[in-house]
């Protein structure tokens, strides 16, 4: 071993999976940390006085990538008390060999360098993000921890590398608490396709089967996007109140209107919406369907709806904004690494698709209401939704 580096050892032990001590210990011995962790959850004070005293220091920083789970609210406690905190809110697109997109985060270091005035250091690298999952031992997880010297080869490129990781971050700023958790939640807020519709008696369709019908063959398009399931909105006529139904999609075609070789089909007596171009469906009574619907109609859908869920509601996407600007891959240090064949598998040919966070604060637009949907001339047949519990 060199004399430069004292000691190697792996952590946690399997029968003891927690690394809190080990952090505390480290902590209490070292005068500064500089670090690069993917997401961080904890709260500080699980490490005592020492984590925010090392993080004061001149030379001390922290850096950390914005996606979800790391918390905001932790790190602007961390920044409150004179820490050095940074945030890397870059977000490129990249695909995989099916086309998938794939997950957006880019800082994925877990690096720790704790430096003493005794000028010997521990540094770990591996596994463990700072959460109360990772640090507590409940997760899997595993990193390699060296003591060395300061004057160690080792050491000079781990702190140049972390150094690398602060200049591509952007300092923490405690005005823009709310900006940050809302590049946060365009990044990994999920959506829900949900068909939306108008309808009398529109709390009275749990378990019931109903039928859509419409002029706009394209419509069959977006169905085929969601696979077999969707949530059914349904409006009522009446009042306005908003019922939604967990659905599923049973049957679909088109109708010989579309194409004669579809003709043959009948259906029974049912509560059906008919779409005609891109207007807001209204469910009829129960009852058959009209001669002039399927006259005209080049596509129907069955849905089999099950009971209408009371605890969750259907939100419009926020109005975007602009809380990220499209950039020149130029600008971007992490692309410039990147040579010719591993920009053609990361992207498929494409070119990046490279957004940086704006300056300007973001405002959402208020949500239409049920009147003004439904007056809509141009309305998809499957919106995306943001579902949340029911306050």
């Amino acid at each position: 071993m060199s004399v430069d580096i004292l000691g190697v050892n792996l952590l946690p032990a399997w029968d003891s999976p927690s690394v809190q001590q080990a952090l505390i210990s480290v902590l209490t011995r070292s005068q500064l940390l500089q670090a690069g962790i993917a997401y961080w959850t904890v709260d500080e004070s699980m490490f005592g006085t020492g984590l925010a005293r090392a993080l004061r220091d001149a030379s001390g920083f922290l850096c950390v990538d914005i996606h979800a789970p790391t918390d905001i609210d932790a790190l602007a406690s961390l920044a409150k008390k004179g820490c050095h905190v940074y945030l890397y809110c870059e977000d490129v697109a990249t695909y995989s060999a099916h086309g998938r997109k794939e997950p957006p985060y880019l800082l994925h270091t877990k690096m720790l360098l704790f430096w003493s005035k005794d000028r010997t250091a521990e540094l770990w690298i591996g596994s463990h993000n700072w959460t109360n999952r990772s640090v507590l031992g409940l997760n899997v997880e595993a990193s390699l921890v060296v003591r060395l010297r300061d004057s160690s080869s080792l050491f000079c490129e781990a702190a140049g590398y972390l150094q690398k990781i602060k200049e591509i971050s952007t300092e923490f700023d405690l005005s823009k608490i709310d900006f940050y958790k809302q590049l946060q939640r365009t990044i990994s807020q999920k959506t829900t396709p949900v068909i939306e519709l108008e309808g009398s008696h529109a709390s009275s369709l749990s378990n019931t089967t109903i039928g859509l019908f419409g002029t706009d063959s394209e419509d069959l398009t977006q169905l085929g996007t969601v696979r077999n399931d969707v949530y059914v909105l349904v409006f009522d006529s009446g009042s306005g109140d908003e019922f939604l139904y967990p659905a599923t999609i049973v049957h679909s075609g088109l109708l010989a209107t579309s194409h004669p070789s579809a003709g043959g089909i009948s259906f029974t007596p049912r509560r059906h919406a008919y779409r005609l171009r891109h207007r807001f469906p209204v469910l009829q009574a129960e009852g058959p369907v009209g001669k002039d619907v399927l006259d005209q109609a080049v596509y129907f859908v069955t849905l089999a709806l099950r009971d209408v869920d009371v605890s969750q509601v259907a939100d419009p996407i926020p109005a975007k904004t602009a809380i990220w600007d499209r950039v020149s891959d130029q600008d971007s240090p992490l692309l410039q690494r990147l040579g010719a064949e591993a920009r053609n598998i990361l992207f498929r040919g494409k070119p990046p698709q490279l957004r940086h966070p704006a300056r300007a604060e973001a405002q959402e637009s208020a949500a239409l209401s049920f009147g003004e949907r439904r007056l809509l001339s141009e309305k998809p047949l499957v919106a995306r939704r943001i579902l949340r519990p029911k306050n």
